[in-house]
């Protein structure tokens, strides 16, 4: 059974464009471990300035710090239902071009006018029924391509070739030609044929 695909929230940052795809804009926490944080506890902040003072050093705290990062995908919009600024839901799918590898899912918040009158959203299973649909048919047309080239090339050398010695050999038995394995019956031959 095939893993369950990636599925993100975004808002529509660019619509209209592009023929059948949108830019979502995704939001992630990233860590980054270079910049560190060093919080002291809140102890060590009222400590009087005493050797103790040196010990509260090792009561430091290091919060690594996350910060918003934002990722822009290009997503597939079969039916050009999106407006910018909607909030919808995403999923990762087979690649439909070089950059596009998500396709919607459906609309959490719409901006502009209301989901219901724009043109609907297809489910995932329709998506796989289309792809498969394409794909079978592009199939076919590359076996009857590679059927058509190898006759072609059978032709092609047939016709280099020429017909087999055992096609042009003839001989004459009794008033019966045999060519190629094929008898026939000669009525007269002249002499210059021969």
């Amino acid at each position: 059974m095939p893993a369950p695909p990636q599925v993100l929230c975004g808002v529509v940052v660019s619509a209209g464009r592009m023929m059948k795809a949108v830019k979502v804009r995704t939001v992630k926490q990233v860590y980054d471990s270079f910049l560190q944080k060093v919080i002291p506890f809140s102890s060590s902040l009222f400590l009087p300035p005493t050797p103790l003072l040196s010990l509260s050093f090792h009561l430091l705290t290091f919060n690594h710090k996350h910060y918003t990062a934002y990722q822009s995908h290009l997503v597939s919009d079969p039916n050009s239902s999106l407006r910018a600024g909607d909030v919808v839901r995403i999923a990762a799918r087979p690649p439909a071009s070089k950059h596009i590898r998500h396709v919607v899912t459906d609309i959490i918040a719409p901006w502009g006018p209301p989901a219901a009158k724009r043109p609907p959203i297809p489910s995932l299973e329709d998506l796989d029924a289309r792809y498969r649909a394409k794909r079978e048919a592009r199939v076919a047309r590359r076996t009857q391509r590679a059927e058509e080239s190898r006759a072609d090339r059978a032709r092609a050398q047939d016709v280099e070739k020429g017909p087999s010695l055992k096609e042009r050999h003839t001989d004459v038995i009794g008033g019966v030609e045999v060519v190629g394995g094929e008898e026939r019956v000669v009525l007269e031959r002249n002499r210059g044929d021969l």
